[in-house]
């Protein structure tokens, strides 16, 4: 934000603190949208405590030092916690972390493990039988969320126990896993941590069921004796035999290492498969625990302490615009070059317009730029305000149409789907190597032919070759990179539905849609049409696991579309299929009664499904998601949740190299 005149007088300096640290706690709570640093929050709150102790006359139960961040939301019932659900004081270096020591004894022995970046939820069972899943909100009471929660397979249903008890965790994502979900929904997400804690307050359980959800469990709450359960140590014992997922590395030692092992935790920070914004520290003893107490806002026994977030300075030269194949407008920032995590930083996003007034960006900001885990740079602080806070236009820059907000999206969308910037992203997206997978056509090349006006949609790519000799006089097409991108475009013919339904980019359409379509019979446009024409459609998609109301109504939407229409008809008489190919069965059928799954990336299988076509034509199943009925699981580097639940369903892991021995012996060739 740009920067304030501090009022001098106490009072006015108060109430502005009080509506500052509130707007920051809406901002991270219940927008999931931080525009400032837990750092530089503390410093509020810290003012602010400050000032109230040395005014008690100004004294407000209200007031953010005495309360919580809320993230309640009025589409949920309201639960009574148990317990008050507290939130962490801050540390930031070593020093501060030395004084809490000495308080609470730093001969003691204390817990130490990784702070993830999710979103907090309390499970209550009652005679051990998980009852409800419920949100931290004010921290006395929050949102009802169980059905939501339910859909994360590794928690517990039941206890091995009648125990009544609340188990405290952290809902999150892997970087992996979102990086893969948010390319399925065209990259509408700004983040691990903002996916997660919007998941929860999803009114369709569905549709949360198709999110790569995990939790890691870190505290029990008992309701009635503690049954011998002395130190933090026991408890994590306790979920370990109740086989609730813990968080790697957490480690119990004396005050006096604590320094040191911090440092260990420091370095492997930046390689963790999921966000971390920190560590926890807590006393071991629950007795010492008892003693030291808390306040209204934190216990005594704990603190967090904060890695600095990896940030740079530089400045705001030009704001311009991405145009996504979905119409999303994306302001981004384009700032002198700078250098962070590895790589030389030239662009960073703003996001959209909530985000940019709330920072206070504009052109000649000087700002800070962050790069956390996999996520691509964001402007995250104003340092010095621009003389103007930027707006975005209210026409679209490819095609000056109205510029429009969606759905109640924060983001604004242009809804021209003639528009240029829109048309040439869809090319880039159905030429790409997850999707049709057309060798040689790159950005650049596409780009090229979209601007020369050769290739303005997608049937012009299987008419291209009308202009090759024209092709060849360009500068970097040679005949054999030519020869390549025909080859591709007429190979890219040989694909089934499985490619080309999802490639032609209808929203909540992606390929694992498609897949889950395949296998309940709706394996060919036709079919889809056939379906969408009789009044049961809703009905019938609705008793397919894994499709939720919010894709059932975008798909019967795209199948009476008269543009959708014209474009499949098009591409079918082009050549392109628009059914599955019933798999060619070879005479090895090794894999038979075998149900397979796959996750991460290969080396030998680019793309993945390429392994799986060698299975389904060998005998076995290809399915979508791992359940019980999941025999194998093809794994590779970049797994991700599908990884862990095959695990805990004892479900048969197989590497590529595995894999590619098994091939052998059973003289299967790839």
């Amino acid at each position: 934000m740009p920067k304030k005149t501090k009022s001098e007088d106490p009072k006015k300096r108060i109430l502005e603190l009080r509506k500052e640290i509130n707007q920051h706690n809406d901002l991270y709570y219940k927008n999931n949208a931080p525009i400032i640093s837990d750092k530089e929050f503390d410093f509020l709150v810290k003012e602010l405590q400050k000032l109230e102790k040395e005014n008690p006359q100004l004294a407000d139960s209200s007031s953010p030092t005495s309360q919580v961040g809320s993230d309640l939301s009025p589409q949920f019932s309201k639960f009574k916690h148990k317990v008050p659900v507290l939130s962490l004081e801050n540390t930031y270096n070593e020093s501060e972390l030395s004084d809490w020591l000495d308080k609470t004894g730093i001969e003691e022995n204390y817990s130490l493990e990784w702070k993830i970046d999710g979103a907090s939820i309390l499970l209550y069972y009652e005679n051990g039988k998980l009852t409800h899943c419920v949100t931290r909100g004010t921290g006395g009471i929050g949102d009802i969320v169980t059905e939501n929660v339910k859909t994360i397979s590794s928690i517990p249903q039941n206890l091995s126990e009648p125990m009544n008890l609340t188990v405290r965790g952290e809902i999150f994502m892997t970087f992996a896993d979102f990086e893969e979900f948010n390319e399925e929904y065209g990259g509408k997400f700004a983040n691990p941590r903002n996916l997660a804690a919007g998941s929860i307050k999803q009114k369709d359980p569905l549709e949360v069921a198709k999110r790569p959800l995990r939790i890691f469990v870190y505290d029990v709450y008992f309701s009635s004796s503690r049954k011998g359960i002395n130190s933090h140590k026991d408890i994590l014992n306790v979920l370990k035999k109740e086989k609730f997922p813990l968080a790697p590395d957490t480690t119990i030692l004396s005050g006096t290492k604590l320094i040191k092992e911090i440092e260990s935790f420091r370095k492997k920070k930046d390689k963790m498969p999921f966000p971390v914004d920190g560590l926890v520290i807590k006393l071991d003893s629950l007795n010492l625990r008892e003693n030291l107490g808390e306040t209204s806002h934190s216990p005594r026994w704990a603190r967090a302490f904060k890695f600095d977030a990896l940030l740079k300075e530089t400045t705001i030269e030009e704001i311009d615009f991405a145009i996504g194949r979905t119409g999303k407008v994306t302001p981004r920032a384009r700032v002198t070059p700078i250098s962070l995590a590895g790589t030389t930083v030239t662009y960073a996003t703003l996001h959209n317009q909530d985000y940019i007034d709330q920072l206070g960006a504009g052109i000649g900001a000087k700002v800070l730029i962050s790069k956390r885990g996999e996520i691509i740079p964001a402007v995250e602080k104003v340092t010095f305000p621009p003389k103007k806070v930027f707006v975005l236009p209210e026409e679209c820059p490819s095609c000056n149409t109205k510029l429009m907000k969606v759905d109640d999206s924060v983001d604004l969308f242009c809804t021209n789907r003639h528009c240029p910037e829109r048309k040439l992203n869809q090319l880039i997206f159905f030429c790409s190597k997850k999707q049709m997978n057309i060798e040689g056509l790159g950005e650049r090349q596409i780009q090229i032919f979209f601007e020369k006006g050769w290739v303005k949609d997608i049937p012009d790519l299987y008419t291209l070759e009308k202009y090759k000799t024209t092709i060849l006089e360009l500068d970097g097409f040679g005949e054999k990179s030519v020869k390549i991108i025909f080859d591709a475009i007429n190979k890219s013919k040989e694909k089934d539905f499985r490619f080309t339904l999802p490639s032609i980019g209808l929203n909540e359409v992606g390929p694992k849609v498609t897949e889950i379509l395949i296998e309940n019979g709706y394996d060919s446009w036709d079919k889809l049409l056939t379906l969408a024409k009789s009044k049961s459609a809703t009905e019938e998609l609705t008793a397919i696991h894994g499709i939720g109301p919010r894709t059932i109504d975008a798909l019967l939407n795209h199948l009476k579309d008269k543009e959708t229409l014209k474009l499949v008809n098009t591409l079918i008489k082009l050549g392109l299929k628009f059914q599955a190919d019933q798999t060619e069965k070879s005479e090895l059928q090794p894999f038979v009664g075998q149900s397979w799954c796959v996750t991460g990336s290969f080396e030998n299988f680019q793309p993945r499904d390429l392994a799986m076509d060698l299975i389904t034509k060998h005998g076995g199943k290809k399915v979508t998601g791992v359940s019980s009925k999941t025999t194998h699981l093809l794994y590779g580097p970049g797994a991700g949740s599908k990884l862990d639940k095959a695990k805990e369903l004892g479900v048969t892991l197989v590497s590529e190299s595995e894999f590619l021995n098994l091939l052998k012996k059973e003289g299967i060739s790839i």
